[in-house]
């Protein structure tokens, strides 16, 4: 498989998605951007990622089916929640599906883009 692409953002909300990407764009990042549950498992299954920054509530396949999935079958792909549901249970099931991190909705940007670096193991450098 080709050399891992940096990150897979599974957003719904296209507003949001693009505002995230931009960013992680700026920050040097490498981004691809699915709009649903179904788009993003077709999309993990013809390219990898180091990390997928994923909603909970998508249409189609729901994020804990995602997330399910891609620690079943990509354990080199990290996960980190993004949600406005972060309830004590989802959180909760996330963790133990395999999140790397859970960030509640609404957030900070600056912080989401912390936690990426944190979780990616600084191997970016903040600018």
């Amino acid at each position: 498989m080709a050399e891992a692409k940096d990150i897979l953002i599974i957003e719904d909300e296209i507003e949001l998605s693009s505002t995230i990407a931009e960013e992680l764009a700026s920050e040097g990042f490498t981004v691809d951007v699915a709009h649903d549950g179904q788009e993003a498992l077709s999309m993990l299954s013809k390219e990898q990622y180091e990390l997928a920054v994923l909603d909970l509530k998508l249409p189609k396949v729901d994020g804990f089916t995602v997330l399910k999935h891609i620690k079943e079958h990509l354990s080199g792909t990290k996960v980190i929640v993004l949600t406005a549901y972060a309830d004590l249970k989802n959180v909760t099931k996330a963790k133990s599906l395999g999140a790397d991190d859970v960030i509640e909705k609404p957030y900070d940007l600056g912080d989401l883009i912390d936690a990426i670096h944190f979780v990616l193991g600084g191997r970016k450098t903040l600018q």
